[in-house]
């Protein structure tokens, strides 16, 4: 806890003293970030094809600022612990979690252009959700639909409550020195976003926005993203060894893909986005490559199969401890 003295004096508050249970090992950031500098065709993924608007779309901002909310706990729980990743088939495709989201968010916009927008997302309702959401079985395959509707409606009503829709939040942090850290600023006031203290899913936004070809938030010195932290991300993270768990029942919990406490999995997350920028600085990459090679990685070392190692491009340096899994606990963070 920051005591009054420290509110007082001149300058930041100091950091929140870091949790003993888990820390980041710099020795193997040092190794992964000078593994990531050496992959000379790593660059950032432009989030285009056909789970995308297509580039010039005038819908295309509100369209990725209405889906990427809703960036989340793609899995299922079962007895206090992990059981299974969403997966299931829209328009004849098997798609698993974020895939799915993205099919499931083209539909609706091709069908509804005007559902996506604020006042649309304010006013959802639980079964034109579920219309929406549904698999080719005609099901919601999504664990938690009612979370899904309450941050819809959280994000409608917010923007509503501001004055501005999608397009006009993103223009205003375009036209500002810094447009990246501008954009996250204004996303700590819209439902969906500013519930997280590590805005992972306003980062995601903001790096989308930039990468895709329309370059909606533009390039600019010292304005690169925070990391990105989701659940793949965290998994890598322990695998590979750049985040080390020192409390033996934590780290059997981890490997038992148990439920966590709160202070469990943000001691773990925590550690994760303190490593994952040390990653960004040794290798020298903008924040949305070193996320998208993580993100990778969860087709080499996903949550189901045997990792294949021999594929995947951090092998010369990773830790192996394979046996490890990410936090399994229920947020909306990501």
């Amino acid at each position: 806890m920051v005591g009054p003295a420290a509110l007082w004096a001149p300058g930041p508050p100091p950091s929140p003293l870091p949790d003993r249970r888990v820390r980041v090992d710099p020795v193997a950031v040092q190794r992964l970030g000078r593994q990531i500098n050496t992959l000379p065709d790593l660059d950032g993924f432009g989030f285009v094809g056909d789970l995308f608007p297509d580039v010039g779309d005038r819908g295309t901002v509100g369209w990725f600022t209405a889906a990427t909310l809703q960036q989340y706990g793609f899995w299922y729980e079962l007895d206090g612990g992990y059981d299974h990743p969403m997966v299931a088939t829209i328009d004849g495709v098997p798609r698993k979690g974020s895939d799915y989201l993205w099919a499931h968010y083209m539909r609706w916009h091709r069908g509804s252009p005007t559902a996506l927008q604020p006042a649309g997302q304010a006013a959802v309702t639980s079964a034109e959700w579920a219309t929406a959401a549904a698999d080719d079985s005609g099901n919601d395959p999504y664990p938690d639909s009612g979370q899904r509707v309450a941050s819809a409606h959280a994000y409608g009503r917010s923007l509503a409550g501001i004055g501005l829709d999608a397009d006009q939040l993103v223009a205003a942090a375009a036209g500002a020195s810094r447009p990246l850290r501008s954009l996250l600023r204004l996303l700590d006031h819209v439902g969906g976003y500013r519930e997280d203290p590590l805005r992972k899913k306003a980062a995601l936004l903001a790096v989308i926005l930039r990468q895709r070809p329309e370059g909606f938030v533009p390039a600019a010195p010292d304005d690169d993203a925070p990391p990105i932290v989701d659940y793949h991300v965290q998994r890598t993270s322990l695998r590979t060894g750049i985040v080390v768990v020192d409390d033996p029942e934590l780290l059997g919990r981890l490997a038992g893909r148990r439920l966590l406490a709160p202070d469990e999995e943000w001691a773990v997350r925590r550690a994760t986005f303190e490593a994952v920028a040390g990653l960004a600085e040794v290798s020298g990459r903008p924040m949305g490559a070193v996320d998208w090679f993580l993100f990778q990685m969860r087709h080499r070392c996903p949550e189901m199969s045997a990792p294949r190692c021999a594929e995947c491009p951090a092998d010369p340096v990773c830790a192996k401890s394979t046996d490890l899994f990410q936090p399994v606990l229920r947020t909306t963070a990501y």
